[in-house]
This record gives C-alpha cells, sequence and structure tokens, in this order.
C-alpha cells in the first residue's frame, strides 16, 4: 500500500543509504538552498492581477510554483532527514502559508474578476488539496495541532463541502482530457484521507469525471493532447487508482482494464532519439516522462511496459507537485528500463505514426484540426537524431490568456500550421475545426498516406495527396496535389513548406540540416527564412528559432528523400 511504504521510517532509511537515490537527493538538497531562504511573501494583488490585464501568467504563477516547490521539496527531505527539524518546520511555514492564500485556483482558471468565486476548483486548487490532505496523512501526529487544523478546515472549505454540494457545477468532470484526472483524482484523495465516511456520497462525480477522461484515449491508448499531457493526466489518474484500490482493499482497480494497459504504454512509444520526443499538439521537442512512474506502470504491467531511458533526470522536471516528488521515491525501480532502440507503431484512430531506428527516429500524423490542446497540424512530421529534431514540430507556445481563446489562438506561429512542415495554398494556411482533416487515411504497414486537402477547404484543390515511406536509410515524403479543372495555378500558388532546426545549405536539388541530407525533385531552390521561435518557460529554450524553407512547386508533384549524411 502506498501510505504504509511512505510512512515506513525503514523505506527512507533505504533511500538515505543506496545510492541509487542519491542523484534524486542531491536534487532536493540543490533546491533546498532556495528554499531555505525564499520569502514566504503574498502573492502582490497587481501581480496577481496583471494576468486580466496583459494575458502573462508568468509573475504570479512564479509566486504560486514557488511556494510549492518549497513545500514539496522541503515536507521530502524532512522524510529523509527527520531528525533535522529545519526541513519540517520550513515544511509546516510553507503549509500555513499554502493556507492563508486567499485561493489555490490560478489566475489563468478564473473566468473574470468580478464574479470569482474563492471555492472553486480547477487543476492547481484539487492538487494543492491533495498535497495538503497527503501531507496530512503521512506526517499525522508529527504535525503541529494548529497546523493539522488548518490543513483540514481549508481542504473542507475549498475542495470537500464545494464538491459534496451537488448543487455546485464543475465543468471540467465532463471534460475528455488531463483536466477531468488531475481534478477527479486529486478531489477524491481528499475525500479519501480527510473525509473518508463522505467519499461514497460523491464517488458517482469521481467516477463520471475518471471515465471522461479515459474516454479522451483512443482504443490504441494514444492521447491526442501529446505526452506532456500524458504525463500530467495519467499520473495523476494511477496516483488516484493506486489510493482507492488501497482504500477499498481492491474492489476498486482500475489497472484491471484492458484499456488502462493499454494507454500505459503510450509513454515508450514517443521517444524520437534520446530526449528527443514526439511533439504533436501542445508538446515540447525534448524532454521526458516521469521516470519513476514509468517504473511503477512496468511493476503492474511487466509484460507490456517498457520504461525507456531517455534521459539521466531521476525527478520530474517539476518539484511543485508533492505527488510527483514524493512518488520520484516510492516508485523508482531502474530495473524495469530497457532500451528498444527499433519501434514502428502506428495508431488507426489517432492517425499517428513512430518509426524508430538505431541512426533517429521520425513520426508523422494525420489527424483533424480539432483535438485537445489542438494545432492545425494535419500532415505535420518531425525527424530527430542524436536527441534533437533536425525536421521539426515546434510544440507549445507561451501560454498565455490569448493562447488559450480561440479567436486569437491561431494567430500564434506554434499553433498556426505556418509553424508545420505541411504546404501553403494559394497564400493560406489550414483552417481550424473538427472537418478540417486529412481522408482515406491508411497504413499499409510500409508507407502512410492520406489526402488533406479538406485542411485548406479551397475550392481550387481537388485532392492534396502526401505519401511518407519510412525505411531504416530515412524517410521518403511524395507530394501530390490536384487541381480543379479550369484552375491554373501560378509558380508560388502551391508551397512545400518544411521546417528546420539549424540553418540549411542549399543547393539545386539538395539541402543540408546539420548531420541530414535532403534530396529534392519537383522545385527549383526553395527560400529559407528564420523565425524567431518562443516556446512554453517550463521547456527550456533549446531552440531559439526555426527555419522555414519553402519550395515554389513548378507542377503538381514534388518529393523530399531525408537520410543521415554519410559518415
Amino acid at each position: 500500500m502506498f501510505l504504509t511504504t511512505i510512512k515506513d521510517p525503514a523505506f527512507w532509511e533505504k533511500v538515505r543509504t543506496d545510492e541509487t537515490y542519491r542523484p534524486m537527493i542531491d536534487t532536493l538538497l540543490s533546491e533546498w538552498e532556495k528554499c531555505e531562504t525564499a520569502e514566504i511573501a503574498e502573492i502582490p494583488y497587481t501581480v496577481a492581477a496583471d494576468f486580466f490585464h496583459s494575458g502573462d501568467r508568468v509573475k504570479g504563477e512564479r509566486y504560486f510554483f514557488m511556494r510549492r516547490t518549497a513545500l514539496s521539496v522541503s515536507a521530502v527531505l524532512a522524510l529523509i532527514y527527520p531528525e533535522e527539524r529545519k526541513y519540517f518546520d520550513r515544511m509546516q511555514d510553507f503549509i500555513f502559508a499554502t493556507c492563508n492564500e486567499y485561493s489555490w485556483e490560478l489566475p489563468a482558471h478564473i473566468p473574470n474578476m468580478i464574479d470569482y468565486i474563492p471555492d472553486d476548483i480547477d487543476l492547481f486548487a484539487a492538487e494543492t488539496g491533495f498535497t495538503l490532505a497527503e501531507i496530512y496523512a503521512v506526517f499525522g501526529d508529527r504535525l503541529d495541532p494548529l497546523v493539522k487544523t488548518r490543513i483540514k478546515m481549508e481542504v473542507e472549505r475549498r475542495i470537500i463541502n464545494p464538491f459534496a454540494d451537488y448543487n455546485r457545477k464543475f465543468a471540467w468532470i465532463g471534460y475528455r482530457s488531463n483536466w477531468a484526472a488531475v481534478c477527479g483524482g486529486s478531489v477524491a484523495a481528499c475525500f479519501i484521507y480527510l473525509a473518508p465516511e463522505r467519499f461514497a456520497e460523491v464517488k458517482p462525480r469521481i467516477d463520471e469525471a475518471i471515465n471522461n477522461y479515459l474516454s479522451s484515449f483512443q482504443e490504441s491508448g494514444y492521447c491526442l493532447e501529446g505526452i506532456v499531457y500524458w504525463d500530467y493526466g495519467f499520473s495523476f489518474f494511477s496516483s488516484y487508482a493506486q489510493l482507492v484500490s488501497d482504500f477499498t482493499n481492491g474492489e476498486v482497480d482500475y489497472f484491471k482494464m484492458e484499456k488502462v494497459k493499454t494507454i500505459a504504454t503510450f509513454a515508450q512509444k514517443m521517444f524520437l532519439s534520446g530526449s528527443s520526443i514526439v511533439s504533436f499538439a501542445d508538446g515540447k521537442m525534448n524532454g521526458y516522462v516521469f521516470r519513476s512512474f514509468c517504473h511503477y506502470l512496468a511493476h503492474k504491467y511487466p509484460d507490456a511496459v517498457l520504461p525507456y531511458p531517455q534521459s539521466e533526470v531521476n525527478l520530474p522536471d517539476f518539484l511543485g507537485r508533492w505527488i510527483w516528488v514524493v512518488r520520484a521515491f516510492a516508485w523508482f525501480d531502474p530495473s524495469t528500463e530497457q532500451v528498444v532502440e527499433e519501434l514502428i507503431d502506428y495508431s488507426k484512430d489517432a492517425e499517428w505514426l513512430v518509426y524508430r531506428t538505431k541512426a533517429f527516429g521520425f513520426a508523422a500524423k494525420a489527424g483533424k484540426n480539432w483535438e485537445a490542446h489542438n494545432h492545425n497540424d494535419v500532415g505535420s512530421f518531425c525527424f530527430a537524431t542524436n536527441s534533437k529534431q533536425i525536421f521539426a514540430d515546434v510544440g507549445r507556445g507561451e501560454y498565455t490568456r490569448q493562447y488559450f481563446r480561440e479567436e486569437t489562438r491561431y494567430q500564434y506561429f506554434n499553433t498556426s500550421s505556418r509553424s508545420h512542415s505541411v504546404p501553403i495554398l494559394f497564400g493560406n494556411y489550414q483552417k481550424t475545426g473538427g472537418k478540417y482533416r486529412a481522408n482515406n487515411t491508411v497504413w499499409d504497414g510500409t508507407t502512410l498516406s492520406y489526402d488533406y486537402a479538406s485542411a485548406y477547404d479551397d475550392e481550387r484543390v481537388i485532392s492534396l495527396i502526401r505519401q511518407i515511406t519510412p525505411d531504416k536509410g530515412g524517410v521518403t515524403i511524395k507530394n501530390a496535389i490536384t487541381f480543379g479543372e479550369n484552375v491554373t495555378p501560378a509558380v508560388g500558388d502551391y508551397i512545400e513548406r518544411y521546417v528546420v532546426t539549424e540553418k540549411p545549405v542549399v543547393e539545386e536539388g539538395k539541402l543540408t540540416v546539420g548531420n541530414v541530407v535532403a534530396t529534392y525533385r519537383g522545385a527549383g531552390k526553395p527560400t529559407v527564412t528564420e523565425e524567431p521561435l518562443i516556446t512554453h518557460p517550463d521547456d527550456g529554450q533549446i531552440v531559439k528559432s526555426v527555419y522555414l524553407i519553402d519550395f515554389a512547386v513548378t507542377g503538381t508533384e514534388f518529393e523530399i528523400r531525408i537520410e543521415l549524411q554519410a559518415k
């Protein structure tokens, strides 16, 4: 049982003495140097309110997540070193400060400043409740009585009582996205830890949220929100699934569901080359998943889950989540990891293809332009080698208020089709909506083909067919367009765009990007423009700009072959 493990002094003695845990401990101790002296400051009103005026999320969230990072770091260190009072005292300081916050909800999730309800439950209010409730259960009577009282009172006031009121409506219960798992699982944990006698009365609501979450996945287990949101949502789902199984003595066991097992295999398919990952939707070009979480899934499904040792980092990249930091230790088992260098996986329902060799990784998608964390990216692909995407899908941009507004979202480079390796037709980019999609998508085991003329909704174009054939030597992409009977396009009306992360060297019929060579036919020398790239602050700005390679197709067919440069 999870709670039994993390309350056991013998487990933390093992953590202290077993050198395999040392890199994680060192990370926490390094972060502690900042936490120890961090000012426990209230978020200034002008900073919190700035989001409503400028749309900037970073200023206010810096305060919010600094406090939660200090809380999780000091709490886990207090478990590792119970004799060191400084960690425990600092944890209680930050617990009290969190309890004193006016709201646990992020400004970005508040509909407006005027009608705001302080006990509304968003992702981070739910996470905060889960954190405090679990710390309450773990530390028990080690906590000062006033701290215990504050935790219970505030979690009841902000999470338990509002959710138990069936007159209160929470839209995320019906979301088919990570929200339903994070909010639903976190709220459920608050009841299990602090009001177990009331869990039965809210379980139907929790069940509805969790079932909606699971329905967001394709039958193949693919997450259309991308690997970042699989990691987030599914780790919270699994944390809840473990708790509710323990709480019900195994009567409720989500891990027995075949679909959950299938979903658990998603992450190992998303690595292209080293730390380079599939970045469709609001993903990112480089990163890693919650390593210990994959270890846990491997224990649940030893015949199916193969954790991929994609980086040296042991802790998740976000220390502000107690449930991740403590489970990084509780679930850690690197013996489950395996290097699976070669992979071919196609999801018929997601319309994603992933092809990985020892030398490179490639991913392509068909799909539609109306998905969770949608980008207008029908036909996008990425090619990576040596832990870097060369032909890129740039992933998510900086999260702002405007980024998530439908009327402004596709004005951003990252979300628009202009940042993806897809055509520009008559000067126009792809459109947003469920009908703007690929049709006749087929993977025959060798070639992925689809017609994505519908993504542009231009009556001058009858069909736009892309055929992608990966092999151990590289990838061949063939493109063919059919214009309407009375349409006579000029040169430049049909442009094939390819997005790369390094400045290309362009020759007639050939271009070189780093250690990748692409040969092409069907167009003259392309134009190349540099585009500054703004990514999510949490992702690290590895790539500062990308290069847009535009081929003005001279006929109706264009072909490009991408290979590694011969040594």
